[in-house]
């Protein structure tokens, strides 16, 4: 009996393990099998990336050029194609994208000849992507550094008049920022912290379009903390520096100094006659308060 038990549980073993097999057989029979597409040579994935970037097929481009730097790592394309695979992203205006690949660029290929084109475009990815004045310049401040990098170190490229014209672009907005919070500071009489902002246009951004306000408004604030002789040496650099802005009579007023602008320069702004007229305003108000507190006009004065 158990002889013929043990016959039984061997002949369904068998049976169970042929099965499993032919079932196995059967279905990668049936089911169709991945066929992976023909690759074709590096400079054949280059051409075709090429005209899928050209026709603005950018995912199509960037596969070709991947395929390309996968199938093909040891190829001199590699570099151009990760270069390309940069520049869809940008052009595809996906600038975070667009920057890793050309700080991994840089990363990979520190000697190659193209060097420059990367840090020209890590630089115009974060300008491209830069605040309103009102903003943070975090994105600014980036592009500053990156466009510094590439005229110092690639004078000779294509590439640096215009990133040097950017870098100025990128100087005058972050001295603006730094004069629009110190004067958001000062128009809230925050003068202590309205003073490092002027301080900085004039130092970290001299030459700036900027230099002649930062120079008044951090000597109207020195003079509204009682810090008179500092507060006249900025008014007095502002007066020989700049005589021809709209701000050195409201620095020469605030000195008792007389000082006749050229008449051959153009009309005051706006901005200055209405800066002009509450400056007006403010001495006859210290005027007025001066007269009646002088003693003659205090109540039993002989």
């Amino acid at each position: 009996m158990r002889s013929y038990l043990r016959c039984q549980f061997f002949v369904t073993g068998c049976l169970i393990l042929l099965l499993s097999i032919s079932g196995c057989a059967t279905l990668d029979f049936l089911s169709p099998k991945q066929v992976e597409p023909q690759g074709g040579s590096d400079r054949e994935l280059m051409s075709l990336a090429d005209a899928a970037i050209a026709l603005k097929k950018y995912d199509d481009g960037r596969k070709h050029l991947q395929r390309l730097i996968n199938q093909f790592p040891e190829s001199e394309l590699v570099p151009t194609a990760r270069l390309s695979v940069g520049r869809a992203y940008f052009d595809e205006k996906r600038y975070d994208e667009a920057r890793a690949e050309y700080q991994r660029f840089i990363e990979l290929f520190p000697q190659h000849e193209q060097l420059d084109e990367a840090q020209y475009y890590t630089g115009l990815s974060y300008f491209r992507q830069m605040e309103k004045v009102d903003r943070d310049q975090t994105m600014t401040k980036k592009a500053a550094r990156e466009f510094q990098t590439l005229v110092s170190e690639f004078r000779n490229s294509q590439f640096a008049s215009d990133a040097q014209a950017i870098l100025v672009e990128c100087q005058r907005r972050l001295a603006e920022r730094e004069l629009y919070v110190g004067k958001f500071y000062f128009n809230r009489q925050a003068y202590g912290a309205a003073i490092p902002r002027f301080e900085s246009v004039l130092k970290e951004y001299s030459g700036s379009e900027y230099e002649d306000q930062a120079l008044y408004y951090l000597g109207e604030s020195l003079w509204e903390l009682e810090q008179k002789e500092p507060a006249k040496a900025a008014f007095h650099r502002l007066i020989a520096k700049f005589p021809d802005s709209e701000m050195t009579p409201l620095a020469a007023t605030r000195i008792g100094m007389t000082f006749v602008q050229n008449p051959r320069n153009p009309k005051p702004s706006a901005s200055f006659l209405s800066t002009t007229l509450s400056t007006m305003s403010d001495t006859m108000s210290e005027l007025t308060d001066a007269i009646l507190d002088n003693s003659i006009w205090q109540p039993g004065t002989p």
